[in-house]
């Protein structure tokens, strides 16, 4: 009987874990604000790359992604517009977490204060 409470309870503790997601070490919780484009012309072309915004405790971060190319359909990579969404911040490097578990790599442009 003590064997079927025990692994009920592991069972039990298993899907809840599963449901309420695990935070990678070093994570912590933020708001994903939205996304954009953003041109940048040199000397040989114009490079389009998506920039994401992102809150942070009372900072919101602006970060700047990898080139977008012209037939990207989800600039925001699965993430919606004021959900939370798991954040690392690692000098000038911004961590997202996506939905499906990889990491977004971001260049920070712009740290301010909430108002």
């Amino acid at each position: 009987m003590a064997r079927k409470a025990l692994f009920g309870f592991a069972l039990a503790l298993l899907v809840t874990t599963a449901l309420l997601g695990e935070t990678k070490a070093g994570y912590v919780a933020g708001k994903f604000l939205g996304v954009a484009t953003e041109d940048q012309t040199t000397k040989k072309e114009t490079i389009r790359t998506a920039v994401f915004t992102v809150q942070v405790g009372d900072l919101i971060y602006t970060a700047r992604g990898e080139k977008v190319h012209p037939k990207t359909g989800d600039l925001a990579e699965g993430l919606i517009v004021n959900d939370p969404v798991q954040t690392l911040i690692d000098g000038e490097k911004l961590v997202l977490l996506k939905p499906d578990g990889k990491e977004l790599k971001l260049k920070i442009i712009k740290r301010a204060r909430a108002q």
